[in-house]
């Protein structure tokens, strides 16, 4: 298994709780330690892209952009390494 130690980074994630925190670094880490491909990663960014442009909700919509823009991230840092 392949491991990717670069960090993802993009524009910052929807505001959250302190308590909810933890979230953002799971899915940071999730991210990071993925073995999807490249074009793995951006199949979802574009569902996510999607799921975005369907909903009326601002929260939903904005988490699912900024979830997308990480997708990408993650798919180019794969992309450079290879």
């Amino acid at each position: 298994m392949r491991r990717y130690t670069h960090r993802v980074s993009t524009s910052p994630w929807p505001s959250l709780h302190d308590e909810d925190r933890w979230l953002l670094a799971a899915m940071e880490d999730r991210l990071r330690d993925t073995t999807q491909s490249p074009e793995q990663l951006r199949a979802r960014a574009r569902e996510l892209r999607m799921h975005a442009e369907q909903t009326d909700i601002k929260g939903v919509r904005d988490a699912s952009l900024a979830l997308a823009a990480r997708y990408e991230d993650a798919a180019a840092d794969r992309l450079a390494t290879r």
